[in-house]
C-alpha cells in the first residue's frame, strides 16, 4: 500500500514559462492529482533556487528547453509528503525535510514528484534556505572533479568566483589538490577566500601568467566557457571538463550544441575532454546522485562547506528574483521561498 500523509487535491503554484524573453513570468494555478503515485515521491517544496540555467531557459537560450510551456528550475528543498513503502532506497520517511535535483527542470512549483533515489535528508543543523542553495551546484562542482585523470595534482577551475566555481576550490581543496582559478575583479576575493590562486580572466595575458607558474601544465581544468584557449594550459595527460558553453552569440543553442559536439568530439584527444552534466547524471544513476548529495549537506552542515549566502525573495515576486540572478552579487544565490500549495 502507498503511505500517504497530505494526499487531498490541492492546488499547484508554478511559474510557467510561456513566452521566451517575457518581461513577465506566468504564475499558474494547477489542481493537482491525488492518484497513486507508485515509486516516485511526492515533494511540497518549501524553497527552491534560481539560477543562471533558468535565466537561460527564460530566455530561450537554454539548449535543453527549445520549447514554451516549461516552469524552470533543477533544485529544491521541501517536505517528503506521499512515498510508496520500499520505494526510497536512502532510508527517509514521510515527513521529512528534503533536497533534491531533477533531471528534468520543473522545480519552481509547490509540488514536484520525483524518483526517490535522487532525494538527501536535510541535516537537522542547516536551515531549509541555505539547503536550496547546494544541489546542483555542489554536485556539479562534484561531477567535474571527479571526472579529472587519476592521481590529479592541479585544477584550474574557471569562474573561481561564480556559484559553481567556489564550491569547485573548496572541494578540490579538501582534496589536497593545488587550486588556480580564473575570476573578475569583483568576485576574485570569494576564490582567494577558499585557497585559490587567482587570475583575472579579463586580462589577455592570464593563461601567459598561469602557464609561467606551472610545470608542464594543469591536469583538470573545470571550464564553463566551452572556448579551447584553456587546452593550452592542461597537461597532455590532463582533462577539460566543461559544465557549461557560456556564449553572447546571436544562436546560443546552436553555438551551445557545436561546442558539446566538440568537446565529444575530442574525448580521445591530448588532453581529453569531458561534459560534466548533472540531469544526465541524475537520469542515468540517480542513487549515485542522492548519495552524493547527502554526503555534500552534511558537509556543510559540519562546516567542512561553505555554501553560498541565499539571498530569499517570495515566489509571488518571481520576476524580481530573476533580475537579481541576472545581476548576482558575489558568493550569493537567490532561492525562492515558495507557498503552501
Amino acid at each position: 500500500m502507498t503511505c500517504y500523509v497530505n494526499s487531498v487535491r490541492h492546488t499547484r503554484r508554478s511559474a510557467r514559462v510561456t513566452r521566451f524573453g517575457a518581461p513577465e513570468t506566468t504564475l499558474s494555478n494547477e489542481p493537482t492529482n491525488p492518484r497513486r503515485i507508485g515509486h516516485r515521491a511526492r515533494i511540497r517544496v518549501t524553497h527552491a533556487s534560481v539560477g543562471v540555467t533558468d535565466v537561460l531557459a527564460r530566455d530561450g537560450r537554454y539548449l535543453l528547453k527549445p520549447r514554451t510551456g516549461f516552469v524552470p528550475g533543477y533544485d529544491f528543498v521541501g517536505v517528503l509528503e506521499e512515498l510508496a513503502p520500499g520505494a526510497s532506497p536512502n532510508g527517509l520517511s514521510p515527513g521529512q525535510r528534503v533536497a533534491g535535483v531533477l533531471p528534468r527542470m520543473g522545480a519552481h512549483a509547490t509540488e514536484v514528484r520525483v524518483n526517490p533515489a535522487l532525494l538527501a535528508a536535510v541535516p537537522d543543523g542547516l536551515d531549509s534556505e541555505v539547503a536550496a542553495t547546494l544541489p546542483l551546484d555542489a554536485l556539479t562542482a562534484y561531477h567535474a572533479l571527479d571526472q579529472g585523470p587519476a592521481g590529479a595534482t592541479q585544477v584550474l577551475v574557471q569562474g573561481a568566483g561564480g556559484a559553481v566555481g567556489s564550491l569547485a576550490v573548496q572541494l578540490a581543496r579538501e582534496r589536497g589538490l593545488a587550486v588556480f582559478g580564473t575570476a573578475s575583479a569583483r568576485t576574485g576575493h570569494t576564490a582567494e577566500s577558499h585557497g585559490a590562486r587567482v587570475f583575472d580572466y579579463r586580462d589577455p595575458a592570464w593563461l601567459d601568467a598561469l602557464s609561467a607558474e606551472l610545470d608542464g601544465g594543469v591536469d583538470l581544468a573545470i571550464d564553463h566557457t566551452g572556448g579551447t584557449r584553456v587546452r593550452r594550459v592542461v597537461a597532455r595527460h590532463g582533462r577539460v571538463v566543461r559544465t557549461a558553453f557560456g556564449d553572447a552569440s546571436a544562436l546560443p543553442r546552436a553555438t551551445t550544441a557545436l561546442r558539446s559536439l566538440g568537446t565529444v568530439a575530442r574525448h580521445l584527444a591530448r588532453p581529453t575532454e569531458r561534459i560534466c552534466s548533472v540531469p544526465l547524471w541524475a537520469m542515468a544513476r540517480p542513487s549515485e546522485v542522492g548519495r552524493t548529495l547527502d554526503a555534500l549537506l552534511e558537509r556543510c552542515a559540519h562546516g567542512r562547506l561553505s555554501p553560498p549566502s541565499p539571498r530569499v525573495v517570495p515566489f509571488t515576486a518571481y520576476d524580481e528574483a530573476v533580475g537579481l540572478t541576472r545581476d548576482q552579487a558575489p558568493g550569493t544565490k537567490v532561492v525562492l521561498r515558495m507557498p503552501p500549495g
